[in-house]
């Protein structure tokens, strides 16, 4: 199968599972459902069937910023680094969603934190972090006062 018809269906698959991360109005139900079969079975699925295709034509390797230029060539290398993102970025998404949920933090609160790791997973996961932080700050002088 062609690199870029994966590439615009596993977009698509994902773009669709951070909608329904979002909007779901019981989000416990659908996390599992996102972080198991969508992100580790398919997402994973397409990255090892990436890789395996690609495996016979790639030149590079991971040992330098060139090498990597020369691995990504491939366009099957390529699109494995993608689904890499793509698969990781739902988990921790799922991750916190799942999170905020047990420290009490407002579902549509979340809303800019997901947006952010969906586009900059570690930019997104950093917001998150603070705001837990906040948030547990907050519910803890709550209770003391």
């Amino acid at each position: 199968m062609n690199p870029s018809i994966i590439f615009k269906i596993a977009n698509g698959i994902t773009l669709l599972s951070w909608f329904i991360l979002i909007l779901s109005p019981n989000q416990t139900k659908v996390i599992r459902l996102l972080r198991v079969f969508v992100s580790g079975l398919v997402l994973g699925g397409v990255y090892i069937f990436s890789i395996l295709i690609g495996s016979g034509e790639a030149e590079g390797n991971f040992s330098s910023l060139e090498s990597v230029r020369s691995l990504f060539a491939n366009d099957y290398f390529l699109l494995a680094g993608w689904i890499h993102y793509l698969a990781f970025d739902l988990f921790l998404g799922t991750w916190e969603v799942e999170d905020g949920l047990k420290v009490g933090i407002n579902r549509w609160v979340l809303v800019p934190v997901l947006a952010l790791t969906f586009y900059f997973g570690p930019a997104g996961f950093v917001l998150y972090l603070i705001l837990r932080t906040i948030s547990r700050l907050f519910i803890k002088n709550k209770k003391t006062t």
